[in-house]
């Protein structure tokens, strides 16, 4: 008797787990997404470089941008918006008409989110200029980073009050709220294992935000014997929450700053591009049915455990946009019979590039460097044949760096994929040059020394739009002066003295 009641117990429970297994959610890819650094700085205003984003995103099938800098955009009232906040509008209009389905404000603060809720019910803005999301992402755990969020009480009142805003403010599709997304990450030597956040905690945020961007912040995902996944796989079990599953978004890391990134694993991929980006997510959900040499997939190595109907993973993000964009290049793909930067009798530099044949090129971009590493597009030109023939084209830059800078050529082709030239060097001689300022690039002051050549009477500085930013006044000035740029923010402008007009860069 006692083996029948045994016996039917087992296959209750048999029964009861394959119920359960057959219930655990299945993995999606509904959230791809890119964490866009420096966002105001280095994309915001300048056309080529959101196009480029834009179309990188578009060409490898990422559906949400995660903007940063919030706080240091949305500055002014509906009604009185400032530049940077025209300039929003219009990046986020055009990334919703190529495709991008979500574009998230990255806050810190409460106080940012409420400006996010202002921007998107302006009258003034159209349903395609909406941001779709808001990220929060504030450490608490973390005494260095922690800001407007010191304790865990602090972080929990403003998520929650975020997650109402979220609710209650319209996106770029009619009728669908924002998107209330919580940043986990942690700190640790060997990569974030560390939350200093309890159990309690956890779960609390999760049954709070939309879903959790979780940091798995790893170099292969061969990492912890076989899957990844199996790594501080303690703060999963923590915000499942049997009945009601919690979404989780995994972070990704290709930016390489440290040994816990993918930097290394993207670049060698055998693969494309696009299945480099996936391959550490696929691994990660699907285990040996995506790739044989690693482990089960989390759903079969734990089929028995009650939490895994808890989880339910919503996609992937990385971070961030400037490492996958490099990574996504074509190498040695330019096909140039000619290029040579030479100095005109008026000391600007003159661009020349031949390229064997305009076969699939959509555009070329002019690029400048000071140091050979960080990178500024000057001009964007359009391809001048479509009979894939050889084309000459030509650039010149009028604001060279005094002293020696770097240029090259970006080719970009009809699928968005895009390669680069060598670099050329070019040297201005102060000696020759009409207008001589330092340092460039400058912080808080610009000197102009003494033996400028002529008296000055107004130096003028303007964005890399034409908008004329600062205005100083001299009366025939041919002592040093000392101009204070601390109130421009971090970025490119032009300073104009005497007819004369330089590029400058505000660290």
């Amino acid at each position: 008797m006692k083996k029948w009641i045994l016996f039917i117990i087992q296959i209750f429970f048999l029964f009861f787990l394959q119920k359960l297994s057959a219930q655990l959610p299945e993995p999606t890819q509904e959230f791809r997404g890119l964490w866009v650094t420096q966002f105001k700085t280095n994309i915001l205003g300048n056309i080529p470089a959101e196009d480029a984003l834009i179309e990188y995103a578009i060409a490898n099938d990422f559906n949400y941008l995660i903007c940063t800098n919030m706080f240091q955009i949305l500055t002014g009232a509906c009604g009185s918006f400032t530049a940077d906040m025209s300039k929003l509008q219009a990046f986020v209009e055009k990334a919703h008409e190529e495709g991008i389905e979500y574009i998230s404000g990255n806050v810190g603060t409460l106080a940012t989110a409420e400006k996010i809720q202002a921007y998107n019910n302006c009258v003034s803005v159209t349903n395609l200029q909406k941001l779709d999301m808001i990220t929060y992402e504030c450490e608490f755990y973390n005494a260095a980073t922690n800001g407007s969020c010191p304790s865990y009480a602090s972080f929990i009142s403003q998520l929650t009050s975020i997650k109402s805003i979220c609710t209650s403010t319209p996106s770029s599709v009619p009728g669908r709220p924002l998107v209330c997304e919580a940043y986990i990450g942690g700190e640790g030597s060997t990569g974030l294992v560390l939350t200093y956040s309890t159990e309690i905690q956890m779960e609390a945020i999760a049954s709070v935000a939309d879903h959790i961007l979780i940091t798995y912040y790893r170099p292969t995902p061969f990492s912890s014997s076989g899957n990844f996944f199996n790594w501080t796989i303690g703060r999963l079990k923590w915000i499942a929450k049997v009945g009601t599953p919690s979404n989780i978004v995994l972070l990704l890391k290709s930016r390489n700053t440290d040994d816990n990134n993918m930097n290394a694993y993207l670049s060698s991929f055998s693969g494309t591009h696009y299945n480099a980006v996936r391959d550490p997510y696929l691994s990660w959900v699907d285990g040996t049915a995506h790739n044989p040499s690693l482990t089960k997939g989390y759903r079969e190595k734990y089929p028995d455990s009650l939490w895994l109907s808890g989880i339910q993973v919503k996609g992937f993000t990385w971070f961030e946009h400037d490492a996958n964009m490099a990574l996504g290049a074509i190498t040695l793909a330019i096909d140039l019979t000619y290029f040579d930067v030479t100095k005109t009798l008026d000391n600007n530099a003159h661009i020349l590039w031949t390229n064997a044949s305009d076969q699939n090129i959509d555009y070329f971009e002019v690029q400048n460097s000071k140091d050979g590493e960080k990178w500024l597009t000057l001009k964007l030109i359009k391809r001048k044949g479509n009979n894939g023939e050889a084309q000459s084209y030509s650039y010149i830059d009028k604001t060279p760096i005094i002293g020696q800078s770097y240029y090259r050529i970006k080719q970009v082709d009809k699928s968005k994929k895009f390669s680069y030239s060598d670099t050329k060097s070019f040297t201005l001689d102060i000696a020759s040059d009409t207008l001589f300022f330092f340092p460039n690039p400058a912080e808080n002051l610009i000197i102009v020394p003494s033996y400028s050549k002529e008296g000055i009477d107004h130096i003028q500085i303007f964005n890399t739009l034409g908008q004329k930013i600062q205005n100083f006044t001299f009366k025939n000035q041919t002592s040093e002066l000392s101009l204070d740029i601390s109130s421009l923010a971090r970025g490119v402008y032009l300073l104009q003295m005497n007819g004369v007009i330089k590029r400058f860069i505000k660290g």
